[in-house]
């Protein structure tokens, strides 16, 4: 069977499909179409990947097909669209372009409402559309495992990343929040061999400027928007990172990097990242109560890895 999943979105929306596509690669050809960065890191575990930002994909959204030009995708017999189809067009659209596939679908995410987690929701889709998946277990084995392997011949570093943004401002803690953060670190992590890494993309631009002054005087390396090799290069060494609830956040939990993420105004029941070596801290505290806890895990988990 050869399935088009169709899941344009950000970084952490696509990851959550990592679950599912782990099980459904075992027997089932996939053509995944997405954005990136997302679509990137799925790439090597799919074998046809196309752009949804490319040449064709807006023709699902005109209020008639466009029968002179088809999208340029291969025949399938099944698709599975995580898209929002208020008036059925997008559904109308995909029938004519793919006569003879069975459609398929589903809102992106499960709505606020809902007491389940949104790759559990995209595993009972597939469940759903009649492919051969088990939902629980696919959650299962991404809590028991590293979903995106590490590369175990890997140079290994004392390596902490402290990740202070997300796609959402109501998500993040202040700059004030981590540089104090950063110092009590320095001062409670006294091994001569971590290096601490800021971590920025561009939703934390506007960041850079303070946390470079502050960051100078306390020895961190603050590396701004690197390239996917270079992200994986640094998630790999790492042996801790704290961040936000984001898309990278979920993708040092996928590695296998233990991970402290930082909940804040999101919904720890849909969005908790999911990894072997996973800690999810609400936000039930004070900054410096949350502060210490970090702290506190912070120095049970480096201990492991001295």
């Amino acid at each position: 069977m050869k399935v088009l999943i169709i899941r344009p979105g950000a970084l952490g929306d696509t990851l959550m499909l990592m679950p599912s596509i782990i099980q459904i690669r075992r027997s089932t050809e996939i053509v995944f179409v997405g954005r990136s960065p997302g679509l990137n890191f799925i790439k090597p575990f799919v074998p046809h990947c196309m752009d949804f930002e490319g040449p064709g994909w807006y023709k699902l959204f005109l209020e008639s097909p466009d029968h002179a030009h088809q999208i340029p995708i291969p025949p399938v017999d099944k698709v599975v669209a995580f898209l929002s189809d208020p008036d059925g067009k997008i559904h109308k659209n995909l029938r004519v372009y793919l006569p003879s596939a069975e459609i398929n679908l589903f809102p992106a995410f499960p709505s606020k409402e809902a007491k389940i987690h949104v790759a559990l929701y995209l595993a009972q889709c597939f469940q759903m559309a009649g492919l051969p998946i088990d939902p629980m277990r696919t959650i299962e084995e991404a809590c028991r495992r590293p979903l995106l392997e590490k590369d175990i011949t890997h140079v290994y570093k004392k390596v902490i990343i402290l990740h202070p943004g997300s796609g959402g401002e109501d998500k993040n803690h202040p700059p004030e929040f981590w540089i104090q953060m950063m110092i009590e670190l320095r001062r409670n992590l006294t091994n001569e061999k971590e290096e601490f890494v800021i971590l920025l993309g561009p939703a934390e631009e506007k960041l850079y400027p303070s946390l470079r002054e502050r960051m100078d005087n306390l020895n961190v390396d603050i590396v701004f928007t690197p390239e996917k090799e270079k992200l994986l290069t640094l998630l790999k060494q790492a042996h801790l990172y704290v961040g936000h609830d984001s898309g990278i956040t979920h993708l040092a939990a996928m590695l296998g990097t233990p991970t402290i993420a930082l909940f804040k105004h999101s919904s720890t029941q849909q969005w908790r990242p999911l990894g072997p070596e996973v800690r999810v801290i609400e936000n039930e505290m004070s900054e410096q109560d949350l502060i210490s806890k970090i702290i506190e895990i912070s120095i049970i988990s480096t201990s492991f890895k001295k």
